[in-house]
């Protein structure tokens, strides 16, 4: 069974690798209020703090694509992970706001790298058929990282205060390092992996990467850009970005502010809908693989999934209304798991219709520009529109708006392989 297979190693590794990335954000989040009453920050001002991170991150996302392909997954995911590590270290002992941002742009350089790198060794490990539960299994390190960084950055600032939060996250990055170093190889060089699941991967994945890294030069960042399949996955993984990146930054506010919730209660209802989603995300895309003519994959079938996705995403605009703290948390966890599965499909659908692996870690890179150049802007607009109206009722609506938006996005633009 594939469950069983040693490559689930390679796949938790990657999980593990966004959910550790993933609870810093948590950990801006939970401590905002706590940081904003130390520091005297507004709305607005900690709308700019939480989103100074996405600055210097969106600028560096293009080349640490291209680093990626030229050094490799197993070198650049380290150097990544350990110097983003010393950076989350560092925000623990900042002594104020200008300092604090620094070692936000700090970590924003270090974590460009993720993306990249873990699309490059989905590439590398999992065979067709199992592509998208390879990145689901990735992709769930975000609902998981913000669950267990809801609950754990809540109870940590609860009783020891904020800074201990980003100290502690960061040395549980260090040993995230020294684990990958440890296990992580490409699959023909791999030990620990046995002979007929190392012919399994390496005959049902696309091409052999390193021979194809030598002799094929690539499209190149210009090549991907004029094509309106990369632009049109761009735009859609923008449109979900934003609504992410909403709910990771402003959640635990908006649970403390507009339901009353305290700090440990409002780590907890953050959790739960996380939670909820990492376990259906993760259903939804084995469902997927399942479901879709493995025949017609490389023609960009799973777009219909991704359109899918991003229309149930848009029940977020119903959660201001709710009427119940537990029907805002169904809503919630309906959201989150389709905007993290409609990502995940992304992702898969950029392996499809990219018929080289050359360019795997560029165009990569490029639909993550597209996400984070509409996500960036999440916590500002907010910031200004809750200051404003003393509401999250129109950063909701916005959000299930331009899921539309992406939904209509895919369905309409992606339709060719990249590169025709």
């Amino acid at each position: 069974m594939m469950i069983a297979s040693k490559r689930m190693i390679i796949y938790v590794l990657l999980l593990c690798y966004l959910a550790i990335s993933i609870m810093d954000r948590m950990n801006m989040s939970v401590a905002g209020s706590s940081i904003a009453a130390e520091w005297h920050l507004t709305p607005t001002g900690l709308g700019y703090l939480f989103s100074s991170f996405f600055w210097i991150y969106i600028i560096c996302l293009l080349p640490a694509g291209a680093l990626t392909d030229r050094l490799g997954s197993r070198r650049t995911a380290a150097w990544a992970m350990g110097l983003w590590s010393v950076f989350q270290m560092c925000t623990g002992l900042a002594l104020g706001l200008t300092s604090m941002i620094f070692t936000r742009l700090g970590l924003g350089v270090f974590e460009t790298a993720q993306n990249p790198v873990a699309n490059l060794v989905i590439r590398q490990w999992a065979p067709r058929s199992e592509r998208a539960f390879a990145t689901s299994v990735w992709s769930i390190g975000n609902p998981a990282g913000s669950a267990f960084g809801a609950l754990f950055v809540a109870w940590l600032v609860s009783t020891v205060g904020w800074r201990v939060s980003f100290i502690a996250t960061g040395l549980i990055g260090l040993a995230w390092m020294l684990t990958w170093l440890l296990l992580f190889r490409l699959p023909e060089h791999a030990g620990w992996v046995g002979e007929r699941e190392r012919a399994k991967i390496v005959a049902e994945r696309d091409l052999d990467l390193e021979s194809a890294a030598e002799t094929a030069p690539g499209m190149g960042f210009r090549g991907l850009l004029a094509t309106r399949t990369m632009w049109g996955m761009a735009i859609t993984q923008g449109c979900s970005t934003y609504v992410t990146y909403f709910l990771l930054t402003w959640l635990p506010g908006y649970m403390q502010m507009s339901r009353g919730l305290s700090i440990m209660g409002s780590g907890v209802y953050t959790a739960l809908p996380f939670a909820g989603a990492m376990i259906f995300s993760l259903l939804l895309s084995h469902l997927c693989d399942r479901m879709l003519d493995q025949s017609k994959v490389p023609g960009g079938q799973r777009r219909y999934a991704v359109a899918i996705g991003s229309l149930a995403t848009a029940v977020v605009l119903l959660v201001p209304f709710a009427s119940s703290l537990g029907m805002a948390v169904v809503l919630l966890t309906i959201s989150i798991t389709f905007t993290t599965s409609t990502q995940t499909w992304n992702f898969a659908l950029v392996n499809d219709l990219l018929e080289g692996g050359a360019d795997v870690g560029r165009a990569t890179a490029c639909l993550t520009v597209g996400g984070n150049a509409f996500g960036l802007l999440a916590p500002i607009i907010t910031g200004y529109v809750v200051s404003a109206t003393g509401s999250f009722t129109i950063p909701f609506v916005l959000c299930g708006m331009l899921a539309v938006a992406g939904a209509v996005c895919v369905l309409s633009v992606v339709r060719n392989a990249i590169g025709k």
